[in-house]
């Protein structure tokens, strides 16, 4: 417990850092979205899909797994806001994807060692594409020409692509491109967190019920859909317990980014990866238990 709990601290500090400054300062945080969306995601993607060798047969059940999740989570918001009369755009971003990198990457590779690491890469690659396309695509909220224009802008989503097309092919990268973009990577979870933290100090406490609602679509549908998706696809060992957990992991951090740079119900989905993020220190200690770690 409390290695897990030396993990976690640093993501929260991190928010807190940005709460602080959004309380308390008035700098411009629109500066630093476009650093970190323009670069310091990009660099962090395009390394993250090289630093692990992808076998095909292992990677299309973990994507399926990755798919049928998000897309579950997302139809569970549909149904639930149709059924509440509620019109949503910004939230369906963050009740479908889950934060596949900060969080649990650490704690995966303390359970399960490097065997984990590379099954919760493979599950976080369709997670990757799709936050920063058809991410991108809900967040901007306009015409779908313009929502495709604005996803077609972010250089993330060639990072993603052209890394992943490079590791199946197998062509070597120089490894003085791969250290400097390693380089430059290592400020995208940082930035991510404090500008989160700092759309957290703008959040209204009205729309608790439906930070509420919005969590439990998240992490409760989602861990539901996990059990189903490795059942479904016969995922056993490592990749099983992997595939749980991310699947139960809090709202993606990048959509809080997202909801930011497009104005897109910023404060309610800030609250969201507060809310489920706040919920996985209980949460991640007792999953992890049940399986068996």
């Amino acid at each position: 417990m409390s290695e897990l709990v030396n993990i976690i601290t640093p993501t929260f500090f991190a928010i807190l850092i940005g709460y602080l400054v959004g309380k308390f300062t008035k700098i411009n945080m629109s500066p630093l979205v476009d650093i970190t969306l323009y670069i310091a995601v990009p660099a962090l993607t395009f390394v993250s899909l090289l630093s692990k060798e992808i076998i095909l047969l292992d990677a299309l059940k973990m994507w399926a797994s990755s798919l049928l999740v998000m897309a579950g989570c997302g139809l569970a918001a549909w149904l639930v806001f149709t059924a509440l009369r509620q019109k949503h755009s910004g939230l369906y971003v963050p009740i479908a994807i889950m934060n596949t990198i900060n969080i649990p990457f650490p704690i995966i590779y303390l359970a399960y060692g490097a065997e984990g690491l590379a099954a919760a890469t493979l599950f976080y690659i369709p997670n990757i594409l799709l936050v920063y396309s058809l991410g991108v695509f809900i967040m901007a909220g306009k015409a779908w020409k313009h929502n495709l224009k604005e996803m077609l802008k972010l250089p993330v989503l060639y990072a993603a692509v052209l890394a992943l097309l490079l590791n199946l092919l197998k062509v070597n990268v120089p490894v003085l491109v791969t250290d400097s973009l390693d380089f430059i990577s290592k400020m995208a979870l940082p930035l991510v967190l404090i500008v989160l933290g700092h759309s957290l100090a703008k959040a209204r406490i009205t729309s608790l019920p439906t930070t509420l609602i919005s969590s439990v679509l998240r992490m409760g549908v989602g861990l539901a859909l996990g059990f189903a998706a490795v059942y479904l696809l016969n995922i056993t060992g490592i990749f099983r317990n992997v595939v749980i957990l991310d699947a139960a992991m809090p709202a993606a951090a990048a959509s809080a980014i997202l909801a930011v740079k497009f104005q897109n119900e910023a404060e309610m989905v800030s609250s969201v990866v507060a809310l489920t993020t706040l919920i996985s220190l209980v949460s991640i200690p007792i999953l992890l238990n049940f399986l068996g770690q």
